[in-house]
């Protein structure tokens, strides 16, 4: 099994350097990505096509640092749009480095997920925070598999509805749960203090915190 490198963030991180850091950590649970970033060396940075957020990423074989801005000497400049990781990126250097673009595509890109599975890792993660829902029943559609996190036997306190890639950003922090429901990504049965919780532990997960 390949060790994973040590994610080291800059001092008093920025949002996006948090965001980022939470990502890789995520990556490297899997083996494959692991594999990736022990033979990678050298520095990439994202920048966002959308605002001003920008950060750099340095790997070497023990250790990866993220720090804010453009490094100086980053390979490759991956741009791209951080809201939606499917959008085709820009990539500048990509014709003097192409082995290690190829690469550093490969470790962003998010590993093998099952909803369910990562569901109830987020549950074990964040059912003991402050304010937490006594049950949540989560609903994929089209096909309405359920599953209910925590107490089975009681009415659940929220039911959230939504297609399982969906379900699966929800719970493995890649989405911020109130986003997610303003912008119609899920249904939402809650308490509006549900809602404020579960959008903070929505955010402590996004930022790695949790």
């Amino acid at each position: 099994m390949n060790l994973a490198p040590l994610i080291e963030l800059e001092e008093d991180p920025v949002p996006i350097v948090m965001v980022v850091g939470a990502q890789l950590k995520r990556a490297l649970t899997s083996d494959t990505h692991r594999k990736i970033a022990n033979d990678l060396e050298g520095c990439f940075a994202l920048s966002s096509t959308t605002d001003p957020q920008k950060v750099s990423v340095d790997i070497n074989k023990s250790k990866i640092t993220v720090t804010r801005g453009i490094s100086s000497s980053a390979k490759i400049v991956v741009h791209l749009n951080f809201n939606k990781p499917e959008a085709k990126p820009r990539i500048d250097g990509l014709l003097r480095h192409p082995l290690f673009a190829i690469n550093v595509g490969k470790l962003l890109e998010p590993p093998p997920q099952n909803w369910i599975t990562e569901a109830k890792s987020y549950w074990q993660a964040v059912s003991d925070q402050p304010g937490m829902p006594a049950s949540i029943k989560l609903v994929s559609t089209p096909d309405n598999f359920e599953l209910v996190l925590g107490e089975e036997n009681t009415e659940h306190d929220v039911i959230i509805h939504g297609k399982p890639q969906t379900l699966l950003e929800l719970v493995n922090g890649s989405l911020v749960f109130a986003e997610a429901a303003m912008a119609g990504k899920i249904k939402v049965n809650s308490s509006v203090e549900h809602l404020v919780i579960l959008t903070q532990v929505s955010i402590k997960r996004l930022l790695g915190e949790l």
